[in-house]
């Protein structure tokens, strides 16, 4: 995927506030956090990890770790989220339903962008696993590198 600027990044994650997400430490030996996205502002993401607030800041020229939200892939919609969505007064409001519900939505930057019509997940900025499935597989491969 082509490289993806940080206010188009801010763009997408301010679409999915309250949702999950997975950081991980570029700096501090692939460390692992998961919290819950509380804001963006124009140069950092502001998560919630453990009952702490923290900014985290985002540069176009070098990652201090990767963010990726944890989102349900639409195949995962259960009838009970479609009738919901569909008994909404406006249809308009179908796609930021199912986004505060937590799904991964083909995303709109702005006319002409390479990324119109992607899923989160295709662009790299979102993860399927749950936040049990990410603890799992990191301590797996820590337990790996360690022998």
């Amino acid at each position: 995927m082509k490289h993806i600027s940080v206010a188009d990044q801010l763009i997408i994650f301010s679409r999915y506030i309250g949702q999950q997400v997975v950081i991980i430490s570029l700096l501090n030996n692939s460390e692992v956090n998961i919290g819950t996205l509380t804001g963006v502002k124009h140069n950092a993401i502001s998560v919630n990890i453990d009952e702490v607030m923290r900014w985290i800041p985002l540069y176009d020229n070098f990652k201090l770790c990767e963010i990726k939200l944890l989102l349900k892939p639409l195949k995962k919609l259960t009838p009970e989220v479609v009738s919901a969505a569909n008994d909404l007064p406006v249809k308009a409001f179908i796609t930021p339903y199912y986004q505060q519900m937590g799904y991964d939505m083909p995303i709109f930057i702005e006319p002409g962008h390479p990324c119109n019509c992607k899923y989160v997940q295709e662009i790299e900025l979102a993860d399927y696993r749950t936040p049990a499935e990410i603890y799992r597989q990191n301590a797996l491969l820590h337990a790996f590198e360690s022998a």
